[in-house]
């Protein structure tokens, strides 16, 4: 390449990179390779690259109040960067990109063989954590699917841990082990730096509360959630969840000066967070024996989210516990209604648990989770 085609391409590059970094701002790229002659593998790279994007988008599609990155192939690639390759000049540009302040997370996932064996290799660059890399074997008798999985959901405690930590908790519920969840939420508070307030780990602590509330201990929850709180005030995730553990364990006011002072102090603008704080609000009033203070929270909290299927059953609780069976019915059909839609987000514990009314056992896991997508033709 002669210096003028060099110099043009780079200027070029450099004209539309400001561009192309808005545009995928957020967003994490990935790369995938596949060693040449791995015997018994039929995966090609196009076909793995597919795998390993899915199962990426599979852990940070979970509902969650926190913005998702954008996953996209490094083959769909922004003008500037098309025309850098043009040139071979894409290393220029990823430095030129670095001196003006874009340095993109990216992900590689390479299939290799080391003394016969398959492994995995995962390498990148998170904003998080900077520059990471592991090589990940494969276990006797494994799939080369299951090493994909775990391959990725170790990329994504990486780039996205928080979404990686409510991955591990849905799959810890299945099998009743907490450990990893447990351990990354405790690494990512041990790195994070020690301001008084930090978001992120107040994120953390509330997920360790979920996990104490699966493990059926609502005090200790309650704790975390508390510990969440004082982390970052502006949270409204452990605000909602301590409400919660207070309802189980009895303590009906406090739930309710909670969701009080929330609503008054630091209303969410989030609609689905909203009204499960006006639910939760209503199922205090409930069994303060306030019952009019109760329906009137538990319809705000339908009219402001009318997909909550928890909100319906609840309410439908209330109304078979005072014996009003056609008004309990009525409530229970459109809970059944609203069941397609999402009904909470991931850091929220009414997405798992059944509010304890009268007669219903504390920590009772709720009839209602967020729909899968399912099509039929």
């Amino acid at each position: 390449m002669d210096l003028t085609t060099l110099t043009a391409a780079v200027l070029v590059a450099l004209a539309l990179l400001v561009t192309d970094a808005a545009v995928h701002a957020g967003s994490v790229e990935l790369e995938v390779e596949v060693a040449p002659k791995i015997e018994n593998v039929s995966l090609d790279k196009g076909t793995l690259e597919v795998e390993f994007q899915h199962r990426l988008e599979e852990i940070i599609s979970i509902p969650s109040v926190v913005p998702p990155p954008e996953i996209r192939s490094r083959r769909d690639q922004g003008v500037g960067m098309a025309l850098a390759e043009m040139v071979n000049a894409r290393e220029i540009v990823y430095a030129l990109q670095r001196q003006v302040g874009y340095d993109s997370d990216y992900i590689r996932f390479a299939l290799l063989v080391e003394d016969g064996k398959v492994q995995g290799s995962v390498s990148g660059h998170s904003h998080l954590v900077g520059n990471f890399t592991r090589v990940i074997s494969r276990n006797e008798g494994e799939s080369i699917q299951a090493l994909i999985q775990r391959s990725c959901l170790w990329g994504a405690t990486q780039l996205a841990p928080y979404y990686a930590g409510i991955f591990m908790l849905q799959q810890g519920a299945v099998d009743n082990d907490f450990s990893e969840v447990i351990a990354l939420a405790q690494h990512a508070k041990a790195v994070l730096p020690p301001t008084p307030t930090s978001y992120d780990r107040s994120l953390f602590d509330n997920l360790l509360g979920l996990v104490a509330l699966f493990q059926k201990d609502a005090k200790a929850a309650r704790t975390a959630f508390d510990t969440a709180i004082a982390d970052d005030p502006t949270n409204p995730l452990p605000f909602l969840n301590a409400a919660l553990t207070d309802v189980q364990l009895a303590d009906y006011q406090k739930a309710a000066d909670r969701m009080d002072d929330l609503v008054r102090l630091a209303r969410p603008s989030d609609k689905i967070l909203l009204g499960t704080a006006y639910m939760i609000w209503g199922a205090a009033l409930f069994e303060l024996h306030d019952r009019d203070g109760a329906d009137r929270m538990l319809a705000t909290s339908t009219r402001i989210n009318p997909y909550s299927s928890i909100a319906f059953a609840l309410w439908a609780d209330h109304k078979k516990l005072e014996d009003n069976t056609a008004e309990a019915e009525r409530l229970y059909r459109m809970a059944r209604e609203a069941s397609t839609s999402i009904e909470n987000y991931a850091g929220v514990a009414a997405l798992y648990f059944r509010l304890a009314v009268s007669e219903v056992p504390p920590l009772t896991r709720t009839r209602f989770a967020n729909p899968k997508v399912l099509t039929l033709h």
